[in-house]
């Protein structure tokens, strides 16, 4: 499954850069190309990293 369509990052690539210790949403898209498009999958891929890391992100100014 996709998390990002625009750069065809799947759910599996963001869950490896967060075990990986990516832990904010601008570290996932260094990791791996995500929300460099569109930005629609920014809270999916902030949502993701709380599940995995049991965190709230916080949102940052770039979100907004």
């Amino acid at each position: 499954m996709f998390a990002c369509i625009c750069s065809a990052v799947t759910t599996d690539e963001v869950s490896a850069a967060i075990d990986s210790g990516a832990d904010s949403v601008e570290s996932v898209s260094d990791a791996t190309g995500a929300c460099t498009g569109c930005g629609t999958c920014w809270e999916r891929i902030e949502n993701m990293i709380g599940a995995r890391t049991g965190q709230c992100p916080l949102k940052t100014l770039s979100a907004a």
